[in-house]
């Protein structure tokens, strides 16, 4: 058993590639080994990145291949040879391929007749033999976009490589790659230690590297990072900001984390922070800082790569170069709001929103239509709506979310209230794209929530009547992302609204020849269907669960949350499995049954004492139910569902539901179709796995 090392030294890589491509490197090679049956400690090994490396190191490897033993099968006996047993050239033909004699070969006796055989041995490969091949082809199959040559050279890499080191243990197994032969030799900080230095061993390599002021270990970077950011923001009394995306790229830039901490001009806090927090993380990887009140403040923690003598210096540099960046947020504020909003919105129609939806404007003016089917539901403004639909995307042909584009929405929200808009139209436009991730809020207003809702359900439709609905990991239009948004302001924000009836009103805005609005519809409702449920199961629901919910194809998603938490509470009922296993039988009794079955009972029909029991039940607790499930108690409803489950038992076990007589068969298929229609009237409990 060994620890083997290798390190790909280059110029620094894209930060945002980083990772993957360390990861790539490791997964590649992890694959050749498994292939090989080569095995290794994978709980101890591990891929490693810093912004001029990428390496890993393999735990406790094997030495190579098991040799192994493999039988040929060669011609059939009657085949081989002669009748006076000499060889025929079939026999002399196979003993050459196999590099023996003929009279090495063995035979082998099977159902089907006498076969020739040998037994090879094939001895298995040095692992240090292997390597080489293995890491050549991973590294040619790393997803590099545009690799690049340097030099007269004719291969090719994402950045110039200038080293590489291959180690088992603290032996150096050769191999020519990049114009370059493995040797034990790294490089340190590029500042501080720029020399070559040797590596002892694969054991000592992260330590050695730490020595030399690299932090090749990308997870403690990481955390050295964000502790750092987040202890100098105290010193100033501050919280900063530490996303973690933000944490990720900029551990992907630096090998010797330093943080320091800037300031800037408080004259540029009138400008919406969003622009001064979007400049200072997008395009300079600064760390915003927070007051106590959560404000921004004129601060920012940003990392140099180097312990500077002289950190003044280094702190002037990061604040020369925010200046002008913050000096753009404030003009583009400034020259945006010189023209109204509104004035913005015949720019619109020359935006194509899709080819075949037309611009942008006739996506708001589909809006706008959604929105007022809305409105007596929510009780909506329509003056509101009218506005709001109009106004909602005006802020992207302004010049602050042509620079900063993560901004629409929001600065929409902002130049909408400098403008004087009523407060709802403003929040409502700021929130359109609400929620945008996991854990996002939803919109706060009923506006806001209209307007997010007609919004996502637009680009649904929109893109499923063009024919351009997911597949497979490909969502160009994040579909899956505004079905999940649709879902959780529906159930979140408790709305009273038809989700069928919302689909149909906006593939009733699209104007498209020949579109076949019944089939786009179903697509559309089994796409959001599919959504909720992953939703559900993500969140622990068993899958049987949601699905009976599901099958009775709840209209409104609030009330569908409701009907899901009662199954949960209803499984665990110790009636629920006769029950459950009472609704299947008689669907499958109903089913059969080809007859008209009566609506009502007739009372006279009853003639055997569980049927009256069954019946006597129903009645008495119909009412009661049908009341609890009026007013979405479901689990009162459910309780009273369970007081059945004793004659239900009763009466499959002493009444013959198929009757000779076919007006008592048929009174008895009515009781079925009662007691069927209440087991369903919350959810199939037939589909309940218990």
């Amino acid at each position: 058993m060994s620890t083997i090392l290798f390190e790909l030294g280059t110029e620094e890589l894209p930060p945002k590639a980083l990772n993957n491509l360390a990861k790539s490197l490791y997964n590649g090679v992890v694959a050749e080994l498994d292939k090989a049956g080569i095995g290794f400690d994978k709980d101890h090994s591990r891929w490693f990145a810093s912004p001029r490396r990428l390496a890993f190191i393999l735990k406790n490897i094997d030495a190579g291949q098991a040799d192994k033993k493999m039988q040929r099968k060669g011609p059939a006996v009657v085949a081989a040879f002669d009748a006076d047993g000499n060889p025929k050239p079939a026999a002399i033909g196979f003993a050459k391929s196999v590099g023996a004699q003929v009279a090495d070969l063995q035979r082998l006796k099977t159902d089907k007749g006498e076969w020739l055989v040998f037994d090879i041995e094939k001895k298995g490969r040095k692992t240090a033999e292997l390597l080489p091949e293995f890491i050549q082809s991973s590294i040619k199959k790393l997803p590099i976009p545009k690799p690049m040559r340097w030099g007269d050279n004719t291969f090719s890499f994402i950045r110039p490589v200038h080293w590489m080191i291959l180690l088992q243990d603290s032996k150096v197994i050769e191999f020519e790659m990049f114009g370059l032969t493995t040797s034990n030799q790294s490089r340190g900080h590029r500042f501080h230690f720029p020399d070559f230095i040797t590596i002892k061993s694969a054991d000592t390599y992260v330590q050695q590297l730490m020595d030399v002021r690299v932090e090749v270990d990308q997870i403690t970077r990481k955390e050295k990072v964000k502790q750092q950011v987040i202890n100098i923001a105290k010193t100033i009394n501050g919280t900063a900001r530490t996303d973690d995306s933000l944490l990720e790229e900029v551990t992907a830039i630096v090998e010797y984390p330093v943080a320091t901490v800037g300031s800037f001009d408080e004259d540029f806090l009138q400008v919406p922070p969003e622009a001064l927090i979007s400049s200072m993380q997008k395009h300079q990887k600064y760390f915003p800082v927070f007051d106590e009140d959560n404000k921004l403040m004129p601060n920012f923690v940003a990392l140099a790569n180097i312990e500077s003598k002289d950190v003044a210096q280094v702190i002037k540099g990061f604040e020369k170069v925010i200046r002008p960046r913050l000096a753009d947020a404030r003009f583009f504020w400034e020259q945006d709001q010189k023209k109204p909003l509104d004035s913005r919105f015949a720019m619109l129609d020359k935006m194509t929103f899709e080819k075949q939806l037309g611009s942008i404007g006739d996506k708001c003016k589909r809006i706008g239509k959604i929105m007022l089917s809305l409105g007596s539901k929510l009780d909506l403004d329509i003056h509101q709506i009218e506005r709001a639909s109009t106004l909602l995307k005006c802020d992207l042909v302004t010049d602050m979310v042509d620079e900063f584009p993560d901004l629409q929405g929001i600065m929409g929200g902002y130049y909408a209230a400098a403008q004087g808009e009523h407060e709802n139209i403003a929040a409502a436009i700021t929130s359109q794209y609400k929620p945008t991730f996991s854990g996002d809020s939803i919109p706060q207003t009923p506006l806001g929530q209209a307007l997010s809702l007609s919004d996502k359900m637009d680009t649904l439709c929109g893109i499923f009547a063009v024919g351009k609905k997911p597949t497979g990991n490909k969502d160009p239009f994040a579909l899956r992302r505004s079905a999940l948004g649709i879902i959780r302001i529906l159930q979140e924000a408790q709305l009273p609204i038809n989700l069928y009836e919302l689909i149909q009103t906006s593939l009733n805005q699209i104007t498209i020849k020949d579109l076949d609005k019944q089939t786009v519809q179903k697509d559309i409702e089994s796409f959001i269907n599919q959504r909720l449920k992953h939703s559900y199961l993500e969140k622990g629901i068993s899958h049987d669960i949601v699905d009976s919910v599901l099958a009775l194809k709840p209209k409104n998603l609030d009330d569908c949350h409701s009907r899901i938490l009662a199954c949960v509470a209803f499984k665990e009922n110790t009636a629920a499995p006769a029950l459950a296993a009472a609704n299947k039988r008689i669907g499958n009794i109903l089913k059969k049954s080809q007859e008209h079955l009566p609506d009502s009972v007739t009372m006279t029909l009853l003639h055997e004492e569980q049927e009256k029991n069954l019946f006597g039940a129903i009645e008495a607790m119909k009412r009661r139910f049908n009341q609890e499930v009026e007013q979405r108690q479901y689990q009162r409803a459910f309780g009273h569902l369970a007081s059945l489950g004793e004659p239900v038992d009763n009466f499959f076990e002493n009444v013959m539901v198929n009757s000779d007589d076919d007006a008592i068969r048929l009174n008895r298929l009515a009781i079925l179709k009662q007691l069927h229609q209440l087991f369903n009237a919350i959810a199939d409990i037939s589909k309940l796995e218990i």
